[in-house]
């Protein structure tokens, strides 16, 4: 503020009225904060302006329309919503991050001057998934440690589930949205070293270059779209979770011990694909004998029907 004092005083020739100011007293300010106390603020952290009722509708739903919630929208990507339940706004904040349209919308409670610092929005929250631990590694502590790396870490969960990959870990972290997001990190064990890669759930928008959300490629400063003079991609969506790229990274496949039987003349899926059709054969022969056997019906009383109208007309 006092930087936009200095510029108006430079610009503008100002009289005795304008320079002379009101003056505020604490009870004035006590209103306004009271206010304020009640609302969440919100930044869309992206280069893309987002529509107010986009974002309006959004929260509403997502939030499970909130009781008397009003939004207000306070310059370009930037809004507050005024509650009037206490226990609304503890909700929305325990089920962050948002993100709309690929663009996180990061959450705060009210500080004096967070409408005017971007500072006050520089760390925000998002699930990261842990990939590649040893089995016996899959516990909370590890994942509590191992999540260090980030700014705090406010929830972790352990999916009972697998999949062809093994079995990760989930971490609610908050991170500097100016850095870049970490792909991973090395992870000591006495005389062992292993990289465990960091996959981040409905992951926003962020640069393959510099590895920053908020910005695409092409507004990018380092243009080349690698960082310390390497000529290979440092960032890519492999770093999203469930991406259909795969990372750069390449581990340890455990193989069968058992070797393919060389008799074997078709695969796995070739064995599905052919019982599935021996299946629809089938179906379709049923069906096949279903009909000749109605046919076989409708002849048969087509003949018994001729039979009545034969015995019929003898008697008369």
């Amino acid at each position: 503020m006092a930087d936009e004092l200095v510029d108006v005083f430079d610009r503008f020739d100002l009289s005795n009225k304008e320079s002379s100011g009101i003056s505020l007293d604490g009870v004035d300010e006590d209103i306004g904060n009271e206010e304020c106390r009640k609302s969440l603020f919100g930044r869309v952290m992206g280069e893309r302006i987002t529509n107010f009722t986009g974002v309006k509708n959004f929260v509403s739903k997502v939030w499970g329309y909130p009781k008397n919630m009003v939004a207000v929208e306070l310059g370009a990507n930037l809004f507050q919503f005024n509650f009037s339940d206490g226990m609304d706004m503890e909700r929305v904040l325990s089920g962050r991050p948002y993100t709309i349209d690929n663009q996180l919308l990061n959450i705060k409670p009210w500080v004096e001057g967070i409408d005017r610092q971007w500072e006050a929005f520089q760390k925000a929250h998002i699930w990261v998934q842990l990939w590649n631990l040893p089995v016996h590694w899959i516990t909370k502590e590890i994942g509590v440690k191992i999540g260090g790396i980030f700014e705090e870490v406010e929830d972790i969960i352990i999916p009972m589930g697998g999949s062809k990959e093994g079995r990760h870990i989930k971490l609610k972290v908050v991170f500097n949205t100016g850095q870049p997001l970490l792909r991973g990190t090395v992870v000591k064990l006495g005389g062992q070293s292993i990289w465990v890669e960091f996959r981040y759930e409905k992951c926003p928008d962020f640069c393959y270059g510099c590895g920053v959300i908020g910005h695409s490629d092409k507004s990018c400063r380092h243009k080349s779209g690698t960082i310390r003079g390497s000529s290979k991609p440092q960032f890519g969506p492999w770093m999203r979770a469930q991406a259909k790229g795969a990372s750069p990274i390449k581990r340890t496949e455990h193989r069968s011990e058992f070797p393919k039987d060389p008799k074997e003349p078709i695969n796995a899926v070739a064995q599905k694909l052919l019982f599935e059709g021996e299946y629809l054969v089938n179906q379709v022969r049923d069906l096949d004998s279903s009909r000749t056997a109605i046919d076989r019906l409708k002849i048969a009383r087509n003949e018994r029907e001729d039979d009545l109208v034969l015995s019929g007309n003898e008697r008369d």
